[in-house]
């Protein structure tokens, strides 16, 4: 059964926050054998007292000597005490919608959570707060423990443990508010930030977290700032304000930590879908070049030639396509890159290996009985069967790959055999990315819905959005008086392709959240195109 809804809203400043600070005796061991003798509980809220919880509970068993030596309690103390499925209707009701807090809270929560399960409730769902962790990230070096005890000492608190569970929950209660104290002077005042306190490395740029106040809770486009305003990092997410958020609860990356250091503000540019935050996230790091962007700042801008002139074929990686020669595959962002895949090409087919093969002589492809340059009707049509392959169907590239990789692995030729898997799983992503940015120029004007966002494609981008009123019919008309994008001829130049990539990856990972309104060509996807991982390392 449920116990009751979670707290809705974790930025909930401090001094709003209701918390209660729970203290259990026990007879020891983990929580699957020992059993609670004693509940003692305080609830608070601005540092004033709301309500206190204390009971002692019949566990069933004896209380062991050693306990009872510690906590004083007997088993005589217990003979009229309720069973503890007695006790925990009134202790949810009291701990109801509000923050736990316990000091080594897992010892306390596995108890509660134990003895719930076994009363044929659920586990609690309040958000904890655990003062042991607290005080090891805020204290390291400080104290000589982190034991109840020692801290009550160190800081001289009103009241001091005495291992009985209320007046230890009370001595927890003074600790949390010397805690908050604190931790106020890295910033933190709302609860979010002290419940992720404990994983969060607490260094100088902390306090900047604050940064992060004004930003919305929805999707948009979050921008780092530094010095003169200049974008040091661009990102996107669903909900702005946790993400930027999250950067500062202890990112180990030595990058993020000078990013953190080098940001004076942070901005948010709202969008009312992810695909629209996606691609203005996309455009502004094609736009801006910001410095902490790893991805997206280069433009492709090498391809894959196929030509197929007679007396001329051959494949070739090429920066300056041509309308009216060949058939161009890509953009790639390097040579390398198109250079690997035309590697992975000649594997699959019997495609010659000379830069010219016009002029082949005899290469010492030849002497090796590699070089399918001898017959050019033969090497014609194995460039033009690879050509279609790429444009159509993949499975004839994939199965020779397959095979040729078995033989390797079967004659004990594994580094070679790595080398060809690498070719061909690369060859696969890409030959996959494409054909789903080819369906979607293929598809003319796409319009689709997703939530209450009307999405006009054109061109594989996303040239205008509007609020979809389902009442009105002219929204393809509002987008097209709004669309704008760039121009696509026989090659897709390497701008449009990232944002491309971009909308067709959003649209695979949404497929279920996409309506289809109209479109004005044809959406279709080869069954063979969309990568399968074929050639991906299998454990």
């Amino acid at each position: 059964m449920a116990l009751r809804q979670p707290l809705d809203h974790l930025s909930t400043p401090l001094e709003d926050a209701t918390f209660c600070v729970v203290d259990l005796e026990t007879t020891g061991g983990s929580a699957a054998d020992g059993r609670v003798t004693e509940v003692g509980a305080v609830k608070v809220r601005r540092g004033e007292m709301l309500g206190a919880f204390q009971t002692l509970v019949d566990p069933g068993e004896p209380v062991p000597a050693f306990i009872r030596l510690l906590t004083g309690i007997s088993d005589d103390m217990l003979i009229d005490a309720p069973p503890i499925g007695a006790v925990l209707p009134s202790f949810l009701e009291f701990c109801k919608s509000t923050v736990l807090v316990a000091h080594n809270a897992r010892y306390d929560v596995s108890f509660l959570n134990a003895a719930l399960d076994r009363a044929g409730y659920g586990p609690l769902d309040n958000r904890v707060v655990d003062t042991a962790a607290l005080a090891r990230k805020l204290l390291a070096g400080e104290v000589a423990n982190n034991k109840l005890a020692t801290l009550a000492l160190h800081f001289r608190l009103p009241h001091q443990p005495a291992h009985r569970a209320y007046l230890d929950a009370l001595a927890t209660t003074d600790l949390l508010h010397c805690l908050i104290e604190r931790v106020a002077g890295y910033g933190v005042t709302t609860l979010d930030d002290l419940l992720n306190l404990s994983f969060t490395r607490l260094g100088k740029s902390f306090s900047k977290i604050r940064l992060a106040d004004g930003l919305a809770s929805g999707p948009g486009v979050y921008r780092f700032l530094g010095a003169n305003g200049m974008t040091l990092y661009v990102g996107k997410a669903s909900d702005m304000r946790s993400r930027v958020r999250s950067y500062f609860y202890g990112d180990p990356r030595a990058k993020i930590r000078a990013l953190m250091r080098e940001t004076q503000s942070i901005t948010g540019e709202a969008h009312a879908s992810t695909l629209e935050a996606e691609v203005a996230e996309a455009r502004s790091i094609a736009r801006e070049l910001p410095p902490y962007n790893r991805v997206g700042k280069r433009v492709a801008c090498w391809y894959v030639k196929f030509s197929t002139r007679s007396g001329h074929c051959k494949l070739s990686p090429c920066r300056t396509p041509k309308d009216y020669e060949g058939f161009y595959l890509g953009p790639f962002k390097s040579a390398r890159y198109a250079r690997s895949l035309i590697d992975a090409l000649r594997d699959a087919f019997h495609i010659h290996r000379c830069a010219e093969p016009r002029s082949c002589k005899g290469c010492a492809f030849a002497e090796m009985g590699t070089c399918a340059g001898r017959d050019p009707r033969e090497h014609r049509a194995h460039v033009r069967a690879a050509a279609g392959a790429c444009l159509t169907n993949p499975q004839p590239v994939y199965e020779p790959l397959h095979a040729r990789l078995e033989n390797l692995s079967a004659t004990a030729r594994f580094e070679e055999a790595e080398e060809l898997r690498r070719r061909a799983a690369m060859l696969e992503r890409a030959l996959a990315a494409l054909a789903a940015i080819q369906a979607l120029l293929d598809a003319g004007d796409l319009v689709v819905v997703v939530g209450s966002r009307a999405l006009l494609i054109r061109n594989a981008q996303l040239a205008a959005a509007v609020d979809f009123e389902p009442d009105r019919v002219d929204a393809g008309a509002r987008l097209a008086a709004l669309a704008s994008c760039s121009s696509v001829g026989r090659y897709v130049p390497g701008e449009v392709r990232a944002e491309a990539g971009v909308v067709a990856s959003w649209l695979s990972r949404h497929a279920d959240e996409v309506s289809l309104l109209s479109v004005s060509g044809s959406w279709a996807q080869a069954a063979g195109s969309p990568a399968k991982g074929l050639f991906e390392p299998r454990s």
